[in-house]
């Protein structure tokens, strides 16, 4: 399958992002609105703890990505389950339909977390796109 996907522009972005991939799809013939657009790649860390959350963004992500704290703090699922779903949710009202999921730590415990508490309160899982969005891990 043939698909679209975008790092990790802030919701308000998506659709803005999407204009070029869309033009160009329709100068070769293809309608836009068949592709799939995704996240491609989520980091995300689901927890409870503000000071973990923080420590992840500041010694991991951070420096790998070398992008500013305050952009990654705002537009990554990274902290409580509540405020992820919130993000995921935005995504998916942009226009999403797929998330690239990557755990930052403790993956198997991260899935689980994310499974089990951010997923219900914001969307399907099942990939026959019966929710929102889909997700792939």
């Amino acid at each position: 399958m043939e698909e679209y996907g975008i790092w990790c522009s802030p919701p308000e972005g998506f659709a803005e992002s999407l204009a070029y991939p869309s033009q160009q799809l329709s100068l070769v013939g293809k309608k836009p609105e068949s592709f799939p657009k995704g996240i491609s790649t989520l980091w995300r860390y689901v927890t409870e703890d503000r000071f973990k959350a923080e420590e992840v963004l500041s010694t991991v992500l951070g420096p790998t990505l070398n992008r500013p704290l305050e952009e990654l703090r705002e537009r990554l699922p990274i902290g409580p389950p509540e405020e992820c779903a919130k993000k995921v949710t935005a995504f998916a009202a942009a226009g999403a339909q797929r998330v690239f999921l990557w755990p930052l730590d403790d993956e198997l415990e991260q899935l689980d977390l994310f499974y089990e508490r951010v997923i219900p309160s914001s969307m399907s899982s099942d990939r026959s796109r019966k929710g929102p969005i889909a997700i792939t891990t």
